[in-house]
Formats: C-alpha cells, sequence, structure tokens
C-alpha cells in the first residue's frame, strides 16, 4: 500500500478542506494542541490566493498572481506559529501611496504624519488640517477596535452595539464603520480634487462598488486595521514573494504534525463522518474545517446542508470586479510626475480619475461593461531583487472595474483587450510603461475563479462591505454536525490575516474541551 493510500485509511481527529493561508493556519494551530490533522489540497500548490507562481518563460520571475502585498495578517498568528522561522520575511512600503496627477504634480503619502502634512501643503495648504483629521480618524477607528486586551478580530465577531460601545458611541465613527460612502469622507475633509481623487479609491479595494454608494468608507477603515512590524497601518511586500506566508504556515503545521496531501479533491464533506474523495475514497474524521468559499463549501455539503445555511449562501455577494495583469518587466518605466526626491514604484501607485468618473466607471460595470479605469501599482522588485532575474523587475496592475457577467461577449474575446485599456491609464502617467513589460499574466474574475478556487472570482470570499461583515459574515461553527468554517467569508474579513485559521480552530479546540458532542454541535446556528 503506498504512503498516500495508508495516509487517507486512518482516523483523522480533523480534516481541513483546502490548504488556502487560513486553513494552513487553522491545521497548525489544531495539530499544536495534539489532534491528528489532515490538510487535502485540490491543486499541486498550496496558499489558494496567496500564493506562488512561475506564469513565464523565464522562472526567474516570480508572481504573487492575486495575494500580492502584506498588512492584515495577526501579529498573534505570526508569533504563536514562530512564522519568522519557518521564513517569513517582509519589507515595509513607505511611502505607502504615490498618485500622479492630469496637471503634472503627485502627492506622496508617508508612514509619517508631519511629512504627511507637508505633502499635502505643498498641494493644497488649505487642506492641511482637513486631511490629519481624515487621517486621525482612521486611527481612532483601529485604536479603539484592535487594541491590545480587546481585539475584536479575536475570536467571535462582535455585535453591532458592542461596536458602537468600543468606538464611545461617536457618531462619526459609527457613521464610518457602518453606512458612510469614502467619497463623502473625503470631501468632508479637504476640498481640492487632487486630494480627492487620490484618496477615494482605498475605499474601493476588491469591492463592486462606487466611492458614493453607501458603506464603502468601511472597506477604508478595514485595510487601516493592520499592524505590520509594529507599524500601525502599514504594508509591505514578503520576501520572495506572498505565498511565503503560506509556506511558512504549512511548515508551521507540518512541524507541529500535520499531514498536507496536494493534487488531492474532495467532492463531499459528511458531516460526523469525515470527506469523500474524487476518486471516491473516504476518509474518517470527527471534524471537518471547510477552507472553501461559502458557495464550494455548501455544493461539498449537498443534502446535509440546512435550509438556513443555503439561504444565507444564496443571498451572499461574491461577484468579484478586479482584473489582475501581472507583468515581467525589463526595467521600471518612468512617471512623468516623479520628483526627483521620490522614487514612486517604492510606493503603492494610485492610478485615478476623478471621483465621479470612478462611479461612473463602475456604473458601467454594473452594466456589464469593463471600465478598469482606477488601479494600484505593485512594484515588488524596489524591494525585493529575488522576485525577479537580475536587473528586471516585476509590475502587478489591479484595476477595477471588471465584471464578472460580461454584457457581450466573453472574457476570452476580451482578455486582452481590457488589459490594454488597463495599461492605457496607467500610461497616462508613464508613457513608456509598454515598452517595459516583456511578458504579461492577465486574470479577469473567471480566470481568478478557475485559478485558485475563488466563486465569482472575488479575492475576499465576498463583499467586506458592511453587511457582510462584523456578526453578518460567516462564523467558524456550522448547523452542520462537526463542520466548521475558516476561510475569509468568515469573521474578521477577507485580505491575507490569518487569524480566521486561528478563530475556527479555537472554536473546534473550544468545543471538544467542553466534550460537545456532534449532536450538540449541530444545535449551534450559523449566523
Amino acid at each position: 500500500m503506498s504512503e498516500r493510500a495508508e495516509l487517507l485509511r486512518r482516523g483523522w481527529d480533523a480534516v481541513i478542506v483546502g490548504a488556502g493561508h487560513n486553513g494552513l493556519t487553522c491545521a497548525a494551530y489544531l495539530a499544536r494542541a495534539g489532534m491528528r490533522v489532515l490538510v487535502l489540497e485540490a491543486r499541486d500548490r498550496i496558499g489558494g490566493a496567496c500564493t506562488l507562481e512561475r506564469p513565464f518563460d523565464d522562472t526567474g520571475y516570480v508572481i504573487s498572481p492575486c495575494a500580492y502585498v502584506v498588512g492584515l495578517l495577526h501579529p498573534l498568528v505570526v508569533e504563536e506559529l514562530a512564522l519568522r522561522s519557518h521564513g517569513y520575511a517582509v519589507h515595509p512600503i513607505d511611502p505607502h501611496l504615490w498618485c500622479p496627477f492630469d496637471d503634472g504634480s503627485s502627492l506622496t503619502l508617508w508612514d509619517d504624519s508631519a511629512r504627511n502634512r507637508a505633502e499635502v501643503a505643498a498641494i493644497s495648504p488649505r487642506d492641511v488640517d482637513g486631511f490629519a483629521r481624515y487621517e486621525h480618524l482612521f486611527a481612532r477607528i483601529r485604536q479603539a477596535l484592535r487594541a491590545p486586551g480587546h481585539d475584536v478580530w479575536v475570536g467571535d465577531a462582535p455585535s453591532r452595539a458592542q461596536l458602537e460601545s468600543l468606538l464611545g458611541h461617536d457618531p462619526e465613527l459609527i457613521e464610518v464603520l457602518f453606512h458612510e460612502p469614502i467619497a463623502s469622507v473625503v470631501e468632508r475633509h479637504v476640498r481640492d480634487e487632487r486630494l480627492r481623487t487620490a484618496l477615494h479609491g482605498q475605499g474601493l479595494i476588491g469591492t463592486w462598488a462606487g466611492p458614493r454608494d453607501a458603506g464603502t468608507a468601511a472597506i477604508h477603515a478595514m485595510h487601516s486595521m493592520g499592524t505590520l512590524d509594529g507599524r500601525a497601518g502599514g504594508w509591505g511586500f514578503v520576501h520572495g514573494g506572498m505565498g511565503n506566508i503560506s509556506m511558512a504556515l504549512a511548515a508551521a503545521a507540518e512541524a507541529s504534525g500535520a499531514v498536507i496531501l496536494r493534487g488531492t479533491p474532495v467532492a463531499a464533506i459528511v458531516p460526523g463522518d469525515g470527506v469523500q474523495l474524487d476518486d471516491g475514497t473516504r476518509v474518517r474524521a470527527t471534524r471537518v474545517v471547510s477552507n472553501a468559499d461559502p458557495r464550494t463549501t455548501l455544493e461539498l455539503c449537498g443534502q446535509h446542508a440546512g435550509q438556513g445555511f443555503r439561504e444565507r449562501v444564496d443571498g451572499w455577494r461574491m461577484q468579484g470586479p478586479v482584473i489582475k495583469v501581472n507583468c515581467a518587466l525589463s526595467r521600471l518605466p518612468r512617471f512623468t510626475a516623479a520628483r526627483d526626491d521620490v522614487a514612486p514604484q517604492q510606493a503603492m501607485v494610485t492610478i485615478a480619475r476623478s471621483v465621479d468618473a470612478t462611479q461612473a466607471a463602475f456604473e458601467a460595470s454594473r452594466r456589464g461593461e469593463p471600465a478598469p479605469h482606477w488601479a494600484e501599482l505593485y512594484f515588488h522588485t524596489a524591494y525585493d531583487s529575488s522576485v525577479a532575474p537580475p536587473g528586471r523587475h516585476v509590475m502587478s496592475v489591479f484595476a477595477q472595474y471588471a465584471p464578472y457577467d460580461l454584457a457581450r461577449g466573453s472574457w476570452d474575446d476580451i482578455r486582452e483587450r481590457v488589459a490594454d485599456a488597463a495599461l492605457a491609464e496607467v500610461a497616462r502617467f508613464a508613457p513608456d510603461v509598454a515598452a517595459c513589460i516583456l511578458k504579461r499574466q492577465v486574470l479577469a474574475p473567471p480566470d481568478i475563479e478557475a485559478h485558485v478556487g475563488l466563486r465569482g472570482g472575488h479575492i475576499f470570499q465576498g463583499e467586506c462591505l458592511p453587511e457582510q461583515m462584523w456578526e453578518k459574515r460567516f462564523t467558524p461553527r456550522t448547523a452542520m454536525p462537526g463542520v466548521y468554517m475558516c476561510g475569509a467569508a468568515t469573521h474578521p474579513g477577507g485580505s491575507v490575516i490569518a487569524v480566521n485559521g486561528r478563530n475556527a480552530a479555537m472554536a473546534l479546540l473550544a468545543d471538544n474541551a467542553s466534550g460537545q458532542s456532534m449532536t450538540a454541535s449541530a444545535s449551534i446556528s450559523s449566523r
């Protein structure tokens, strides 16, 4: 009998379906607690959307195809699983934003509030105080909700009443977290149209909504809540590529005894018994944890899923709006608005038009018309030369809006044209960008779905707008006996956070410690 067949015949305490970063996190914590853990991954590579690829003929180019920067990875997971000892290292990005404008000027924002006041003063002196209040507004939300001792990302999702209490019942903070459009927040604080152009896109990342749509301010709040190596709100490039987070998590899981099998698709989850593989093999396990998105989890559970769970999944918004263009570069493009004292490629570069133009682009996408007019660019090699051949570079273009469903034609017909349109927006400020590109990988929402198994091509397993956040997000426990969820659709949300996997592991371990029976587990409802 082969080693693989022998492993599949064993009885397991827990089977994790999917080796995305949250599934690997969950596996590491369960194995550390002494459980027998098996992770089953359908693909030949681990990490889900947080992975590495070498898609070009020159394999010296290492691409992070979907997840591209780190900023929300929970410090608890980094420390508790000793990820640095397993190869995790990060290059902080500073400046964190650079945005060129049509008049030839540009805005640079740093991880330094005093420096930012000077940057804003150079563009619009009358907006210095307003911008400082804008920065402080999101810092106050982070400080209120992510403070040591009452970090709302850890454990069960807080209720709205609990969140309002932590926010000190401040009406402005509550409005931002639950209702306000990002355009409203930006326009309330700054008056210069260039500043408004630069700032509004931070409320749209990965979101199929426009800047004037309710709830988009909460997107910026979420992306401002991280702490990277002690830097509040900081972002960075993972050395060697984002997939090295998943590699470190896998190493931590295996060091504690977890087993990871690649190329092993799961066909069904059987509550109380385990899983069934594509080839009909039954793998026995007391508990099953799904790292898959809600729709895939529902399909795997089939007739075992209750009506409540089915209705919940049917109403879940998870249609991705993003087209990714990952590029192998011969050299870095030159931005015409660059100043002598700032290298734009060291920042997250925002390519944008006005607030109303972005709103119009979103409305076009709702009609099934791609309109990739807003984008962020990432130049990993500006910090880490290991992801490209000597002297070469990589660029990731994260562009919106690209609807999953098209009004006319298919993505196979228009994929390259839409990528060209996204790069044309970049060329407004870097005219030589096309000449720098040697090869490119284009991922529209259906490609993201096929590439990493995210239904709808949504990188966060569903919108992170307020109606799908906090207690409205999926919980680790489901109503099916012994079945849990740990993916990005669970609290606290999408992005590379990993505490979703930790939360699921803690819930499962708490159920085990309480001696909760499988039948009792079934009585716990999924919100």
